[in-house]
């Protein structure tokens, strides 16, 4: 085949112009399609196809039917960042607050056996283990401070992501993984879903 048709094929396919059938097996059929923002969406009699040649990240999807338990279209983002986010700023801010109370109570200096107030010397022993209390407290002191900033710090960067992808689209749930998600205009995803569903309750 010319080198041009070739690549004014495979530019006709990324455009988006070329509808489904363009991706179905040999022997599958297009049940029934909609228009997906630059591209569409589809039920075959084998998979559940998702096109948008627009769409930031993956373009194009592909489920087989078995595995479809529904489909419908939302802005919820992606929902395990959210989770992922709040549990890091709960605990960076109890770390936090643990390390302020903690340097704020003294502890350190407070086990720490000044001579020169008591007048006694202590005994060896029990001086040693004091020291080794004010500097094992004075360790975790740190280590709950610049934890607990970092959790902060990874939590808030956590939400900014989940914000980012709080844009509607299509959602192709499955039984046993994770919902694919392209994202859509909400028209374009809300009319998708109620064909593809349709199309699939038909089965």
């Amino acid at each position: 085949m010319d080198d041009g048709v070739l690549d004014a094929r495979e530019r006709s396919d990324e455009s988006g112009t070329a509808g489904p059938e363009r991706r179905c097996y040999a022997g599958e059929d297009v049940v029934a399609s909609a228009p997906l923002g630059a591209g569409w969406a589809a039920v075959t009699t084998h998979r559940v196809l998702a096109y948008n040649p627009a769409a930031d990240g993956r373009r194009f999807e592909a489920v087989e039917r078995p595995n479809v338990a529904g489909i419908d279209v939302d802005a919820a983002g992606e929902t395990r960042l959210l989770g992922w986010g709040l549990r890091a700023l709960l605990y960076g801010l109890a770390a936090v607050g643990g390390g302020v109370a903690l340097r704020a109570m003294n502890v350190g200096e407070t086990l720490s056996m000044d001579t020169g107030v008591t007048g006694a010397a202590p005994v060896g022993s029990v001086l040693a283990v004091t020291d080794a209390l004010a500097g094992a407290l004075a360790v975790l002191t740190s280590l709950l401070l610049l934890g607990g900033i970092g959790l902060v710090v990874g939590g808030l960067g956590l939400l900014g992501r989940y914000l980012r992808t709080r844009h509607p689209a299509l959602v192709v749930e499955r039984f046993g993984d994770d919902p694919v998600r392209l994202p859509a205009p909400q028209s374009d995803g809300e009319r998708a879903a109620r064909t593809l569903s349709a199309a699939l309750a038909e089965r």
